[in-house]
């Protein structure tokens, strides 16, 4: 079976959440939002700069990172158990956090929508 390739973003979220950082602390250590740190992990959408800032923090070559084909493993940190566990909660954590994010950004767009329909229907279709 051939294996999907995975982008940047998707390799910085894996080394990240095996490491056991979030994306709030990843963010902060560079100097960077959460938002944006989100974004890169999306898309892979991300400058040479920061690339090497998120390398410095995760205590990884650029190389490092664009070379991993899969989950993190002892390349980048003692293989164990406990290890792979921390990471899985790790990593669900993160996509709990990334779901609330994305609910609470659909409900403000939701409201916002609605307060602009208000505002353009005439005042006797309003009642």
């Amino acid at each position: 079976m051939k294996k999907k390739k995975i982008h940047l973003g998707e390799k910085i979220k894996r080394i990240r959440a095996f490491k056991g950082f979030t994306q709030h602390d990843l963010a902060k250590g560079i100097g960077k939002t959460r938002t944006l740190i989100s974004y890169f992990e999306r898309t892979g959408n991300i400058n040479k700069y920061t690339l090497a800032e998120i390398a410095d923090f995760l205590h990884l070559s650029i190389d490092d990172i664009e070379n991993l084909t899969e989950q993190p493993d002892a390349n980048y940190i003692e293989n164990s158990r406990d290890e792979n566990i921390v990471w899985l909660r790790n990593l669900v954590e993160e996509q709990k956090t990334e779901i609330q994010f994305l609910k609470k950004t659909v409900a403000q767009q939701m409201d916002l929508l609605q307060k602009l329909t208000d505002k353009k229907m005439p005042k006797s279709i309003k009642k």
